[in-house]
């Protein structure tokens, strides 16, 4: 399996150590491109100028992406884009690996306390230990992810994806206030909604909320949005299908 690193293969265990904290993006392929290419890009620039790290990606980089997803034979799978500072250089990786087969995702609420070094909650970015800890929680209680509660009682996200609650008929997402990653997906299906006149709300959400939701979706840039349910519950499967996964599809397919 191939890695990139500035331009050059270079084989497992080659990327120099990290040395800060490194601004990332996961997108999506379909037959060997990445259709959400432009909007990855965007973000990941606003964070490198958030972080003051250099970010000059060289023209060719599209098309070496996906030279990377056909050699390692993931064209239809996920590419990771890391901006990697070591030392006094800021390095360029890109990784592949298989999309999950997840259809229907399991969530746990989890209580995990963010480390103070931390990322803050609205950057991608590693280290990723706190996120791997609330999906690690997750995953000893039989779920797929785990929802991020926030110190105030608030439901705020999932460790690999935004959170939808369909409350009273409407599909709700938590909102942004510095602890919610503004997700790619996130904004493209709330940015259609608008356009169509279709209501998805943005507001703070709570366990109380989450428990009365008639509907539950996890939803990210690689996969879209899928169904999910508290471990032990049944997924609505038709609510999200026909409702944020019509969107969705209206969204990145036309």
């Amino acid at each position: 399996m191939s890695t990139w690193l500035d331009g050059a293969s270079v084989g497992d265990g080659r990327l120099p150590p990290r040395t800060g904290i490194a601004p990332f993006e996961t997108m999506g392929a379909r037959a060997g491109a990445v259709p959400l290419w432009d909007r990855h890009l965007q973000r990941l620039a606003a964070a490198a100028e958030r972080l003051q790290l250099p970010f000059a990606p060289p023209a060719s980089l599209r098309a070496q992406a996906a030279e990377l997803l056909r050699t390692n034979g993931h064209t239809d799978d996920v590419l990771r884009l890391l901006l990697l500072p070591s030392g006094n250089r800021v390095h360029l990786v890109m990784t592949t690996r298989t999309r999950s087969p997840v259809k229907v995702v399991r969530l746990l609420p989890t209580v995990v306390v963010r480390p103070a070094g931390a990322p803050p909650g609205d950057l991608k970015a590693e280290p990723r230990a706190y996120y791997d800890e609330v999906r690690q929680q997750a995953q000893d209680g039989e779920a797929d992810d785990g929802i991020v509660v926030g110190h105030d009682g608030s439901v705020l996200e999932c460790a690999l994806g935004t959170l939808w609650l369909r409350l009273d008929g409407v599909w709700t997402t938590p909102a942004l206030d510095g602890r919610v990653l503004p997700g790619i997906g996130r904004a493209l299906l709330l940015a259609t909604a608008a356009a169509r006149g279709a209501p998805l709300v943005e507001r703070a959400c709570t366990l109380g909320d989450l428990h009365r939701a008639t509907a539950l979706a996890h939803g990210n840039a690689v996969h879209g949005v899928r169904p999910a349910s508290l471990v032990g519950q049944e997924a609505a499967v038709a609510f999200v299908d026909n409702e944020l996964g019509a969107l969705w599809r209206t969204a990145t397919m036309g």
